[in-house]
Parts: structure tokens; C-alpha cells; sequence
């Protein structure tokens, strides 16, 4: 699996984890201090991110960096 595949599987997890948690992705961005285009970006796998990125959405999301990498690992 290359770069590209993996952002767009965390990018699918974190868009998963955010609509079970009915949140807008105004919402979400408003949280981590990130801009609504931003996020919709890593949701699509446009547009990487830090670990201190993830570590935000993660707490924002309420689970842990673990949760949203699972699925990408059970993939890779």
C-alpha cells in the first residue's frame, strides 16, 4: 500500500469516526483549530497530516490515535 492509499484509508476513518460522533466538519475544525476545507481534504486523502494533527482529532473525536489507525493497519 502506498502514501496516497493510506491517506485516503485514515482520511475514511477519521470521516467514519466524525459522522458516528454527529459532527459537521465545521464542527470538528473549529475543535482542532484546522479550517472546514482542511479537514475535507484529509477525509478525502488530499491532504496529509501531523501527529499532532491526528493526536487533535483523535481527542476531538473522543477515542485514540490507535482507533483511527486499526483499520488502516488491518489494510496495509
Amino acid at each position: 500500500m502506498n502514501n496516497e492509499d493510506l491517506k485516503k484509508q485514515l482520511g475514511h476513518r477519521i470521516k467514519v469516526r466524525r459522522v458516528d460522533c454527529r459532527l459537521k466538519q465545521e464542527q470538528l475544525a473549529d475543535q482542532i483549530g484546522m479550517n472546514q476545507g482542511q479537514l475535507s481534504q484529509i477525509e478525502r486523502g488530499l491532504l496529509g497530516l501531523s501527529v499532532s494533527q491526528l493526536v487533535a482529532i483523535a481527542r476531538a473525536l473522543d477515542c485514540g490515535v490507535s482507533d483511527l489507525l486499526e483499520e488502516v493497519r488491518k489494510v496495509a
